[in-house]
């Protein structure tokens, strides 16, 4: 399977997305993209980005999900 990766600046979050609290971020993105869109992904953070890791085939939808919920 071939993945492709989503990344979002962290310094961009903006409301109701708190930096401060990234790992709750993190939990809540997986958890949209899961339950809203049966994506799997995997979620990991650095200190500059959010990296989303998603099955190519699924990228249109995984992006789109991320636009609804205001982070692209």
């Amino acid at each position: 399977m071939e993945t492709s990766t989503i990344r979002i600046a962290i310094r961009g979050l903006n409301e109701p997305w708190d930096a401060r609290r990234i790992p709750a971020v993190l939990d809540e993105i997986e958890c949209a993209l899961r339950e809203e869109a049966s994506i799997p992904a995997r979620l990991t953070a650095d200190s500059m980005s959010i990296a989303i890791d998603v099955a190519t085939d699924r990228l249109p939808a995984a992006a789109t999900l991320l636009r609804e919920l205001g982070l692209i």
